[in-house]
């Protein structure tokens, strides 16, 4: 386990930083106004079990976060959100998206970000954490209330699909112009768009729960809103709406590459079907071509007396004048034809 978040906000005093979650436990209060902001790379079960006895955690949420390998989601356990998130990204070297794998249990004053499959090095995610919580502090210094970390951290991560989306875009691009190629091997072809569309679906199941996680916030907000006349909670929901248009905007694009992309293997296979076809025709027109001669040959190899031919001194020339005349022909027909 690495510690990479460990800020604890007093209500009346400085934001203080703790070095273990021991520590953590003898400094901080669910029960209090303070808020702790807390971020953890590989949690081990202990760590689990010390953060349940200090944040009230739900064991249900605990054994899920325990066990990894979720899909992504958002589960409420009273007033604590258990969310599971699935960061991606692109490697353009393999053409492949790779997932990571997060888990956030957010409070009414703490916010607990675990990460169980990093996509960086440690350091590079500390500094993710860091980030994330520098710039949810308002002007004077003081951290905001969780929700709107949490909206910090479901922004990043989906301005970060963005480049992932763009790169199996530029792959897509690719299969098409590949498709119509004279030198394209039509079993690549498939065997690439079959694996970029698995891409694809892996990265739609990774996107599109995120904006069911945020109508879930929205409409917890607007009944505390409703409750509170609070005006920073309607300036939280217009937030969360902004990126939950950038969702949509990310869904779009994949449902409109994955529709392109089955376009592309039905064109495939529709090439494929018409170079058989192609590959046939000249099989047969050749066949044609070559039974011409040969009939003419076995009809003179029979050696009956009663041909007359075979006593006529220009039988032999005439016969053989005779199949390439037939051959010539047919080979006309079917060039004209173009099945040669």
């Amino acid at each position: 386990m690495s510690l990479l978040l460990n800020k604890v906000a007093r209500i009346d005093g400085p934001i203080e930083e703790i070095e273990t979650l021991a520590e953590l436990e003898t400094k901080f209060s669910a029960d209090s106004d303070d808020r702790a902001f807390i971020g953890l790379l590989d949690p081990t079960h202990d760590d689990l079990q010390l953060l349940t006895r200090i944040f009230d955690l739900h064991e249900l949420a605990v054994e899920d976060s325990e066990h990894g390998h979720q899909r992504a989601k958002l589960d409420r356990y009273g007033s604590t959100y258990f969310l599971v998130l699935r960061p991606t990204v692109y490697l353009d070297e393999t053409e492949e998206v790779r997932f990571g794998e997060t888990h956030m249990f957010v409070g009414k004053n703490f916010v607990i970000w675990l990460v169980k499959d990093a996509l960086r090095s440690q350091d590079k995610t500390r500094k993710a954490m860091q980030d994330a919580f520098q710039e949810a502090l308002d002007e004077e210094g003081r951290p905001v209330v969780p929700l709107v970390f949490l909206h910090r951290v479901l922004d990043s991560l989906v301005d970060s699909y963005f480049p992932v989306i763009e790169g199996l875009e530029n792959d897509g691009d690719e299969v098409e112009d590949t498709l119509f190629a004279d030198n394209s091997e039509a079993s690549e072809i498939s065997q690439r768009t079959y694996g970029l569309l698995n891409e694809v679906s892996d990265f739609k199941r990774a996107v599109k729960p995120v904006g069911q996680m945020l109508d879930i916030l929205m409409g917890r907000i607007r009944i505390l809103a409703k409750a509170e006349d609070n005006e920073e909670q309607v300036e939280l929901i217009r937030r969360f709406r902004d990126v939950n248009d950038h969702v949509l905007h990310v869904n779009d694009r994949v449902d409109d590459l994955r529709n392109s992309l089955e376009n592309a293997l039905a064109v495939n296979s529709t090439i494929v079907a018409e170079r058989q076809n192609d590959d046939m025709k000249r099989i047969s027109a050749w066949a044609a071509i070559l039974v011409a001669p040969t009939i003419i040959g076995s009809i003179y190899g029979m050696n009956f007396d009663d041909m007359p031919e075979l006593h006529w001194a220009f039988g032999y020339p005439a016969s053989l004048a005779l199949m390439v005349i037939v051959s010539f022909v047919l080979w006309m027909v079917f060039k004209r034809k173009e099945w040669l």
